[in-house]
Order: C-alpha cells, then structure tokens, then sequence
C-alpha cells in the first residue's frame, strides 16, 4: 500500500476539521456525531478514526488549528518595529481575525462562541485556550509598553490593565460580529478612540 505524503495527510486533515466546523456550526458541538462529521468529509470512517479518534479529539483540534491559525496572524502585527499605533493596531487586530474567521460553508467567529462554553467544562480545551488567551495579553502589556515609550499613551498607563481593556474590545468584536453582525474593525476601533481607549495616534504624552 502507497505510503501517504505529508501535503496529503495535512490535506486530509483539514478536510475533516472543515466539515467538522461546518456541522458544529449548523448542530452545535453537542448535537453533531462523529457519524455527522464522517458523511460531511466525504471520507471513511476508518479514515477519520485514524486522524481523530473521538470527538473531543476533534473538538480540540478544531479549536488549536484556529488558535494557530490566529496566533500566525497576528504575532507579525504585535511584533513589528515600529509598532502601529492604538487606534491602527486594534483595527489591523479585528480585520485580521475577520478575514481569518470567514469561511466557505462556516465562521469560526460563531464557533468561537461554542469553544468558549465548551472550556467550562472540558478542561483540556480550557488550558489550550488559556495558554492562547494569556500569551496574547501579553503581547498587548507588550504593546503597551512600547506606546508609552514612544509617548502614544499616558505614562502613568498600566500595562496590564490597557491590555486587559484591549483584549475585552477584541473578544468583544467577535461576539458582536457572531451574534449582532453589524460590526466592523474600523467602527470598533473609531468607537475605542471616541472612548478615550485607544489613540488616533498623535504624540501628546512626551
């Protein structure tokens, strides 16, 4: 038997997690079986045992492929040299995680919503979401740091706490946009700056 190449086992791969984040879409993660999952990949069911050998295997494979795919995204945006400014850096952040999100047949900023319940009670995806989660405000107390370095916010700005506010307006952007749909990057990072949250990136904190 022909051994299979490394393009064709991530290929198979992603073609079960796509009709695995379609059907959690349209079922919900409870609802759907690996039954449901299996017919939607057009592929065996021995085929998609061997990649994932339960549903919670697959539900946590769903939800770290979307945090990488994430993270890819937006570690070049929050590492750059020099750094947006508040204002441009949390549109950039939003629009990157809106284009990342929409997808042929599902969005997985709905189904963000699914693995953030989900987390309350599996505690695997809890810590992969909380390693995510934790990394990521990080960067923004990072951010934050270099604003105030480069006089685009307060000194006396905490950090810790501007990143706390700024992950809040993100997560929140994807909740609005699942739920609300009438969000855009561009209104969340307006609203931010007529908040006083977010600056439009003048230099008035020498």
């Amino acid at each position: 038997m022909p051994k299979i190449s490394d393009a064709r086992r991530a290929e198979r791969r992603e073609q079960i997690l796509n009709a695995a984040w379609t059907c959690f879409q349209r079922e919900g993660l409870h609802a759907t079986t690996m039954d449901d999952i299996i017919v939607a990949s057009g592929l065996s069911a021995g085929a998609v045992y061997r990649y994932f050998p339960s549903k919670e295997d697959l539900i946590v494979a769903a939800v770290t492929t979307s945090l990488s795919g994430i993270r890819a995204l937006l570690d070049p945006l929050l590492l750059q040299d020099p750094l947006l400014p508040p204002q441009r850096l949390l549109e950039a952040i939003t629009a990157a995680i809106d284009r990342f999100s929409a997808r042929d047949g599902f969005d997985l900023k709905r189904l963000a919503l699914l693995g953030w319940s989900e987390a309350q009670r599996n505690e695997r995806l809890r810590a992969t979401m909380l390693g995510f989660y934790a990394g990521f405000r990080s960067q923004l107390a990072d951010a934050c740091r270099a604003w105030i370095a480069a006089g685009m916010i307060p000194r006396a700005a905490a950090p810790e706490e501007v990143a706390k506010a700024l992950l809040a307006l993100i997560l929140g952007f994807v909740v609005q946009a699942a739920i609300l749909g009438d969000v855009d990057p561009a209104s969340v990072a307006r609203g931010a700056v007529q908040l006083g949250v977010a600056d439009p990136g003048a230099l008035p904190y020498r």
